[in-house]
């Protein structure tokens, strides 16, 4: 064992992989939603400061994973995709990594409880109307999946689920916390929202008692309720692994 724990081999980063983050967390983010079409790949290039040969590497994986689909020639692009999971795989990679999935819960009710305190002590006029209209929205996704089921319902949620999160961070005034919370989200969601097909009832109550905490300016209250939430959605995931 090496008398510095804290030292060892350091991985070079592929600059592909960096393009792949940042799409990846614009599309978990819900900044490009299933049907939307990705930036062409001259213009991602210049946007994130890459050739087109480091974008077209990035695209690749892209839509090995079956995220997107790419289309050749004139009126072609690159489409985003429904996600599509395989629920029996997605339990079977979470039993298998239940230690991390336990991590990845702490994580986010540490990040995101302390966001929530420092959104109810900075947040600005401007940031309540955001935060209460994707409440709304979601309430409106819940009403429509009980009405007619269909699965686009449970992705829209997530997405205006991980909105909301990301919108608290941002309220926070802390980039560093903005940037904690996105890839906390990104890291749970990915494996975990593949096993749920249906939208409970109850989804959306506890994001109105965080924002009523933020509007209020209750620090304490705020953090309690987004612990609260994050802790009954561990529930969840919990019992589904205990069958």
């Amino acid at each position: 064992m090496s008398d510095h724990p804290n030292l060892g081999p350091i991985r070079q980063i592929a600059a592909h992989e960096l393009v792949l983050d940042q799409i990846r967390r614009s599309m978990d983010s819900g900044q490009f939603r299933p049907g939307d079409r990705l930036p062409a790949e001259r213009d991602l290039a210049e946007m994130l400061d890459v050739s087109r040969t480091t974008v077209r590497a990035a695209i690749a994986v892209l839509e090995r994973e079956g995220r997107i689909s790419v289309r050749r020639g004139r009126g072609g692009g690159f489409l985003v995709l429904e996600p599509t999971y395989d629920p029996a795989e997605a339990r079977h990679e979470l039993k298998r990594n239940k230690i991390a999935v336990r991590d990845a819960f702490d994580y986010r009710v540490i990040v995101e409880s302390g966001a929530a305190r420092l959104a109810a002590e900075r947040r600005k006029a401007a940031d309540l109307p955001k935060l209460a209209d994707l409440v709304t929205r979601m309430d409106e996704t819940i009403k429509a999946g009980r009405e007619d089921g269909a699965t686009g319902h449970v992705t829209e949620f997530q997405l205006l689920d991980s909105a909301f999160h990301l919108g608290i961070a941002e309220a926070s005034g802390n980039q560093q916390l903005l940037e904690a919370v996105s890839r906390g989200r990104q890291r749970m969601w990915l494996p975990v929202g593949a096993i749920f097909g249906h939208i409970e009832d109850n989804a959306n109550d506890h994001h109105a008692d965080i924002l009523a905490a933020i509007r209020a300016k209750d620090a304490d209250l705020a953090a309690a309720a987004m612990a609260d939430h994050i802790n009954e959605t561990r529930k969840t995931i919990e019992a589904w692994l205990s069958r």
